[in-house]
Protein backbone atom coordinates (compact mmCIF):
# COMPACT_ATOMS: atom_id res chain seq x y z
CA UNK A 1 0.00 0.00 0.00
CA UNK A 2 0.95 3.65 -0.46
CA UNK A 3 0.82 6.45 2.08
CA UNK A 4 -2.36 7.80 0.45
CA UNK A 5 -4.12 4.63 1.57
CA UNK A 6 -3.78 5.76 5.20
CA UNK A 7 -5.66 9.06 5.53
CA UNK A 8 -4.64 9.72 9.15
CA UNK A 9 -0.98 9.61 8.07
CA UNK A 10 -1.69 11.97 5.18
CA UNK A 11 -3.36 14.31 7.68
CA UNK A 12 -0.20 14.23 9.81
CA UNK A 13 1.86 15.49 6.86
CA UNK A 14 -0.22 18.67 6.76
CA UNK A 15 1.70 19.81 9.84
CA UNK A 16 5.06 19.66 8.03
CA UNK A 17 6.60 22.84 6.58
CA UNK A 18 7.07 23.04 2.82
CA UNK A 19 10.79 22.32 3.15
CA UNK A 20 11.38 19.17 5.17
CA UNK A 21 13.41 19.99 8.33
CA UNK A 22 16.89 18.52 8.63
CA UNK A 23 15.89 16.83 11.90
CA UNK A 24 12.40 15.38 12.32
CA UNK A 25 10.94 13.58 15.34
CA UNK A 26 7.85 11.51 14.51
CA UNK A 27 5.99 10.50 17.66
CA UNK A 28 2.70 8.95 18.69
CA UNK A 29 1.04 5.82 20.03
CA UNK A 30 2.43 2.43 19.06
CA UNK A 31 0.89 0.91 15.96
CA UNK A 32 -0.28 4.12 14.28
CA UNK A 33 2.07 3.73 11.30
CA UNK A 34 4.90 6.05 12.34
CA UNK A 35 7.54 3.73 10.90
CA UNK A 36 5.67 3.46 7.61
CA UNK A 37 5.43 7.26 7.46
CA UNK A 38 9.13 7.66 8.25
CA UNK A 39 10.16 5.24 5.53
CA UNK A 40 7.87 6.95 3.02
CA UNK A 41 9.46 10.31 3.82
CA UNK A 42 12.94 8.78 3.61
CA UNK A 43 12.23 7.19 0.26
CA UNK A 44 10.71 10.43 -1.00
CA UNK A 45 13.92 12.31 -0.20
CA UNK A 46 15.94 9.76 -2.17
CA UNK A 47 13.47 9.42 -5.05
CA UNK A 48 14.50 10.83 -8.44
CA UNK A 49 10.91 11.77 -9.33
CA UNK A 50 8.94 12.56 -6.16
CA UNK A 51 5.40 13.88 -6.46
CA UNK A 52 4.28 17.34 -5.41
CA UNK A 53 3.94 16.21 -1.77
CA UNK A 54 7.46 14.76 -1.72
CA UNK A 55 6.25 11.15 -1.87
CA UNK A 56 8.27 8.56 -3.84
CA UNK A 57 7.35 7.47 -7.34
CA UNK A 58 8.20 3.84 -6.58
CA UNK A 59 9.59 3.33 -10.08
CA UNK A 60 12.96 5.10 -10.34
CA UNK A 61 16.37 3.63 -9.59
CA UNK A 62 16.52 5.49 -6.27
CA UNK A 63 13.24 3.91 -5.17
CA UNK A 64 14.39 0.49 -6.32
CA UNK A 65 17.63 0.72 -4.35
CA UNK A 66 15.71 1.89 -1.27
CA UNK A 67 13.13 -0.88 -1.47
CA UNK A 68 15.75 -3.62 -1.74
CA UNK A 69 17.68 -2.10 1.19
CA UNK A 70 20.74 -1.14 -0.82
CA UNK A 71 20.61 2.65 -1.18
CA UNK A 72 24.11 4.05 -0.45
CA UNK A 73 22.73 7.32 0.94
CA UNK A 74 20.37 5.76 3.48
CA UNK A 75 21.08 4.40 6.95
CA UNK A 76 18.58 2.84 9.32
CA UNK A 77 19.70 2.57 12.94
CA UNK A 78 17.70 0.17 15.08
CA UNK A 79 18.37 -2.31 17.88
CA UNK A 80 19.63 -5.74 16.89
CA UNK A 81 16.41 -7.35 18.10
CA UNK A 82 14.38 -5.26 15.63
CA UNK A 83 16.48 -5.99 12.59
CA UNK A 84 14.60 -8.02 10.02
CA UNK A 85 17.57 -10.02 8.78
CA UNK A 86 19.10 -12.59 11.13
CA UNK A 87 22.25 -14.49 10.30
CA UNK A 88 21.80 -18.26 10.31
CA UNK A 89 24.16 -21.15 9.90
CA UNK A 90 23.63 -23.83 7.28
CA UNK A 91 21.35 -25.78 9.61
CA UNK A 92 18.93 -22.87 9.73
CA UNK A 93 19.64 -22.13 13.39
CA UNK A 94 20.95 -18.87 14.70
CA UNK A 95 24.68 -18.63 14.20
CA UNK A 96 25.21 -17.12 17.64
CA UNK A 97 23.86 -17.60 21.12
CA UNK A 98 24.15 -14.00 22.27
CA UNK A 99 20.81 -12.36 22.95
CA UNK A 100 20.15 -9.51 20.47
CA UNK A 101 20.61 -6.09 22.01
CA UNK A 102 17.57 -3.90 22.67
CA UNK A 103 19.57 -0.66 22.50
CA UNK A 104 21.33 1.36 19.81
CA UNK A 105 24.94 1.70 20.91
CA UNK A 106 27.32 4.62 20.58
CA UNK A 107 29.45 2.90 17.94
CA UNK A 108 26.49 2.68 15.58
CA UNK A 109 25.98 6.45 15.85
CA UNK A 110 29.69 7.22 15.52
CA UNK A 111 29.78 5.15 12.33
CA UNK A 112 27.44 7.72 10.81
CA UNK A 113 30.33 10.15 10.80
CA UNK A 114 31.56 8.61 7.58
CA UNK A 115 28.23 9.27 5.90
CA UNK A 116 28.25 12.83 7.19
CA UNK A 117 31.75 13.52 5.93
CA UNK A 118 31.20 12.61 2.28
CA UNK A 119 28.90 13.87 -0.43
CA UNK A 120 25.86 11.81 -1.38
CA UNK A 121 26.75 8.99 -3.74
CA UNK A 122 23.89 9.89 -6.02
CA UNK A 123 24.27 13.65 -5.70
CA UNK A 124 21.08 14.21 -3.70
CA UNK A 125 20.09 13.85 -0.07
CA UNK A 126 21.46 11.58 2.64
CA UNK A 127 18.90 10.17 5.07
CA UNK A 128 19.40 8.65 8.53
CA UNK A 129 16.36 6.92 10.08
CA UNK A 130 16.55 6.06 13.80
CA UNK A 131 13.84 3.89 15.32
CA UNK A 132 12.83 3.52 18.00
CA UNK A 133 14.74 6.62 19.05
CA UNK A 134 14.15 5.93 22.75
CA UNK A 135 16.38 2.86 22.41
CA UNK A 136 19.47 5.06 21.97
CA UNK A 137 22.02 4.43 24.72
CA UNK A 138 22.73 7.69 26.63
CA UNK A 139 26.20 7.88 25.10
CA UNK A 140 24.73 7.25 21.66
CA UNK A 141 22.15 9.98 22.22
CA UNK A 142 24.93 12.43 23.16
CA UNK A 143 26.89 11.47 20.03
CA UNK A 144 23.78 12.07 17.93
CA UNK A 145 23.25 15.44 19.60
CA UNK A 146 26.65 16.61 18.38
CA UNK A 147 25.67 15.71 14.82
CA UNK A 148 22.40 17.58 15.12
CA UNK A 149 24.25 20.63 16.44
CA UNK A 150 26.51 20.65 13.37
CA UNK A 151 24.38 19.11 10.62
CA UNK A 152 25.99 18.22 7.30
CA UNK A 153 24.56 19.72 4.14
CA UNK A 154 21.65 17.82 2.54
CA UNK A 155 21.57 15.32 5.43
CA UNK A 156 18.24 14.50 7.04
CA UNK A 157 17.70 12.82 10.40
CA UNK A 158 14.30 11.17 10.93
CA UNK A 159 13.67 9.85 14.45
CA UNK A 160 10.67 7.71 15.38
CA UNK A 161 9.41 7.17 18.91
CA UNK A 162 6.39 6.00 20.88
CA UNK A 163 7.89 7.43 24.08
CA UNK A 164 8.80 11.03 23.34
CA UNK A 165 9.55 11.87 26.99
CA UNK A 166 12.43 9.37 26.96
CA UNK A 167 14.21 11.34 24.24
CA UNK A 168 16.84 13.82 25.49
CA UNK A 169 15.24 17.28 25.78
CA UNK A 170 18.22 18.72 23.89
CA UNK A 171 17.54 16.35 20.99
CA UNK A 172 13.83 17.13 21.03
CA UNK A 173 14.58 20.83 20.91
CA UNK A 174 16.63 20.39 17.73
CA UNK A 175 13.96 18.42 15.92
CA UNK A 176 10.74 19.46 14.25
CA UNK A 177 8.17 17.36 16.12
CA UNK A 178 5.50 15.65 14.04
CA UNK A 179 2.69 13.94 15.99
CA UNK A 180 0.84 10.98 14.47
CA UNK A 181 -2.61 10.55 15.95
CA UNK A 182 -5.05 7.67 15.86
CA UNK A 183 -7.58 7.59 13.03
CA UNK A 184 -10.86 9.33 13.76
CA UNK A 185 -14.02 7.31 13.41
CA UNK A 186 -14.17 3.64 12.44
CA UNK A 187 -11.07 2.02 11.04
CA UNK A 188 -11.57 0.55 7.57
CA UNK A 189 -11.43 -3.22 8.05
CA UNK A 190 -9.85 -3.62 4.60
CA UNK A 191 -6.58 -2.35 6.10
CA UNK A 192 -6.55 -5.33 8.44
CA UNK A 193 -7.00 -8.05 5.81
CA UNK A 194 -9.82 -10.49 5.24
CA UNK A 195 -10.53 -11.90 8.67
CA UNK A 196 -13.53 -12.75 10.79
CA UNK A 197 -15.31 -9.50 11.82
CA UNK A 198 -15.26 -10.45 15.50
CA UNK A 199 -11.51 -11.08 15.37
CA UNK A 200 -11.02 -7.74 13.62
CA UNK A 201 -13.06 -5.89 16.25
CA UNK A 202 -11.21 -7.61 19.09
CA UNK A 203 -7.81 -6.86 17.53
CA UNK A 204 -8.70 -3.18 17.18
CA UNK A 205 -9.86 -3.01 20.78
CA UNK A 206 -6.70 -4.76 22.01
CA UNK A 207 -4.60 -2.33 19.97
CA UNK A 208 -6.45 0.76 21.22
CA UNK A 209 -7.70 1.37 17.64
CA UNK A 210 -4.14 1.63 16.28
CA UNK A 211 -4.46 0.17 12.75
CA UNK A 212 -0.91 -1.06 12.18
CA UNK A 213 -0.81 -2.76 15.58
CA UNK A 214 -4.24 -4.30 14.94
CA UNK A 215 -3.18 -5.54 11.50
CA UNK A 216 -0.17 -7.27 13.02
CA UNK A 217 -2.25 -8.76 15.81
CA UNK A 218 -5.15 -9.95 13.65
CA UNK A 219 -2.76 -12.05 11.56
CA UNK A 220 -0.91 -13.48 14.58
CA UNK A 221 -2.30 -17.01 14.76
CA UNK A 222 -0.12 -17.83 17.78
CA UNK A 223 -1.82 -15.04 19.73
CA UNK A 224 -5.34 -16.20 18.87
CA UNK A 225 -4.49 -19.77 19.80
CA UNK A 226 -3.00 -18.51 23.07
CA UNK A 227 -6.01 -16.31 23.74
CA UNK A 228 -8.38 -19.24 23.21
CA UNK A 229 -6.40 -21.40 25.63
CA UNK A 230 -6.27 -18.57 28.17
CA UNK A 231 -9.98 -17.79 27.98
CA UNK A 232 -10.86 -21.48 28.29
CA UNK A 233 -8.74 -21.67 31.43
CA UNK A 234 -10.26 -18.52 32.88
CA UNK A 235 -13.86 -19.66 32.39
CA UNK A 236 -13.09 -23.08 33.87
CA UNK A 237 -13.78 -22.77 37.63
CA UNK A 238 -11.49 -25.72 38.34
CA UNK A 239 -8.38 -24.03 36.85
CA UNK A 240 -5.72 -22.91 39.30
CA UNK A 241 -3.38 -19.88 39.08
CA UNK A 242 -0.36 -21.97 38.11
CA UNK A 243 -2.17 -23.50 35.13
CA UNK A 244 -3.52 -20.14 33.95
CA UNK A 245 -0.12 -18.45 34.32
CA UNK A 246 1.54 -21.14 32.22
CA UNK A 247 -0.82 -20.33 29.34
CA UNK A 248 -0.66 -16.54 29.80
CA UNK A 249 3.15 -16.41 29.77
CA UNK A 250 3.29 -16.68 25.98
CA UNK A 251 1.24 -13.48 25.48
CA UNK A 252 3.03 -10.12 25.30
CA UNK A 253 2.43 -8.29 28.63
CA UNK A 254 0.75 -5.17 27.23
CA UNK A 255 -1.61 -7.22 25.04
CA UNK A 256 -2.29 -9.59 27.94
CA UNK A 257 -3.16 -6.63 30.16
CA UNK A 258 -5.63 -5.27 27.62
CA UNK A 259 -7.10 -8.75 27.05
CA UNK A 260 -7.78 -9.18 30.76
CA UNK A 261 -9.07 -5.61 31.15
CA UNK A 262 -11.57 -6.21 28.33
CA UNK A 263 -12.67 -9.43 30.02
CA UNK A 264 -13.37 -7.60 33.29
CA UNK A 265 -15.19 -4.84 31.39
CA UNK A 266 -17.49 -7.39 29.74
CA UNK A 267 -18.25 -9.07 33.06
CA UNK A 268 -19.04 -5.78 34.80
CA UNK A 269 -21.31 -4.71 31.93
CA UNK A 270 -23.14 -8.03 32.02
CA UNK A 271 -23.72 -7.58 35.75
CA UNK A 272 -25.40 -4.26 34.94
CA UNK A 273 -27.70 -5.90 32.39
CA UNK A 274 -25.70 -4.86 29.34
CA UNK A 275 -24.29 -6.84 26.42
CA UNK A 276 -20.84 -8.34 25.87
CA UNK A 277 -18.79 -5.81 23.93
CA UNK A 278 -15.44 -7.48 23.29
CA UNK A 279 -15.51 -11.23 23.88
CA UNK A 280 -18.62 -12.01 21.87
CA UNK A 281 -17.34 -15.46 20.96
CA UNK A 282 -17.62 -16.42 24.65
CA UNK A 283 -20.91 -14.74 25.53
CA UNK A 284 -22.49 -17.80 27.18
CA UNK A 285 -19.47 -18.55 29.37
CA UNK A 286 -19.17 -14.91 30.44
CA UNK A 287 -22.84 -14.75 31.38
CA UNK A 288 -22.24 -17.66 33.77
CA UNK A 289 -19.13 -16.00 35.17
CA UNK A 290 -20.94 -12.69 35.66
CA UNK A 291 -23.42 -14.43 37.94
CA UNK A 292 -20.74 -16.08 40.08
CA UNK A 293 -17.97 -13.46 40.23
CA UNK A 294 -18.45 -10.76 42.83
CA UNK A 295 -18.36 -7.18 41.59
CA UNK A 296 -15.96 -5.98 44.36
CA UNK A 297 -13.62 -8.86 43.53
CA UNK A 298 -13.68 -7.92 39.85
CA UNK A 299 -12.87 -4.31 40.65
CA UNK A 300 -9.97 -5.34 42.88
CA UNK A 301 -8.68 -7.67 40.18
CA UNK A 302 -8.90 -4.85 37.64
CA UNK A 303 -6.55 -2.85 39.88
CA UNK A 304 -4.21 -5.87 40.03
CA UNK A 305 -4.17 -6.05 36.21
CA UNK A 306 -3.13 -2.39 35.97
CA UNK A 307 -0.33 -2.95 38.47
CA UNK A 308 0.87 -6.05 36.62
CA UNK A 309 0.88 -4.22 33.28
CA UNK A 310 2.79 -1.29 34.79
CA UNK A 311 5.61 -3.51 36.06
CA UNK A 312 5.47 -6.42 33.58
CA UNK A 313 8.30 -5.18 31.37
CA UNK A 314 10.83 -5.62 34.18
CA UNK A 315 9.60 -8.33 36.53
CA UNK A 316 12.09 -10.23 38.67
CA UNK A 317 10.23 -13.38 37.71
CA UNK A 318 7.40 -13.05 35.23
CA UNK A 319 5.94 -16.48 35.94
CA UNK A 320 5.66 -15.68 39.65
CA UNK A 321 4.11 -12.31 38.81
CA UNK A 322 1.52 -14.04 36.63
CA UNK A 323 0.75 -16.65 39.27
CA UNK A 324 0.27 -13.89 41.82
CA UNK A 325 -2.04 -12.03 39.43
CA UNK A 326 -4.21 -15.06 38.68
CA UNK A 327 -4.33 -16.01 42.34
CA UNK A 328 -6.87 -13.23 42.64
CA UNK A 329 -8.95 -14.17 39.58
CA UNK A 330 -12.57 -14.08 40.83
CA UNK A 331 -13.76 -16.65 38.30
CA UNK A 332 -11.86 -19.58 39.80
CA UNK A 333 -13.12 -21.77 42.60
CA UNK A 334 -9.47 -22.63 43.31
CA UNK A 335 -8.20 -19.17 44.09
CA UNK A 336 -5.06 -18.95 46.17
CA UNK A 337 -3.66 -16.38 48.52
CA UNK A 338 -1.27 -14.25 46.38
CA UNK A 339 1.57 -15.00 48.81
CA UNK A 340 1.15 -18.76 48.52
CA UNK A 341 0.89 -18.51 44.72
CA UNK A 342 4.56 -17.65 44.45
CA UNK A 343 5.81 -20.07 47.09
Amino acid sequence: MFLKDYPWLVDSLKNLPADLPGALLIHGQRGTGKQFLARSLSQGLLCLNPDGAGMPCGKCEGCHLFEVGNHPDFRHLQPEKDQEETQHDVSGKSAGTKKPSSIIGVDAVRDLGGLNAIAAHRGGAKVILISPAESLHPSAANALLKMLEEPARDTYFILVTSERKRILPTIRSRCFQLPVKLPTGTVDASWLGNHDPERTQTALALSSNAPFAARELVANEDFWEGRELLMNRLVDPSSNPVEIAAVAESIEPAVLGRTLTMLVFDLLVLQQGGEVRYNRDMKRELQRLARSAGRPDLCRWSDAIREFTRTAEHPLNRRLALESLFAGWPGSSRRLNPVSAGS
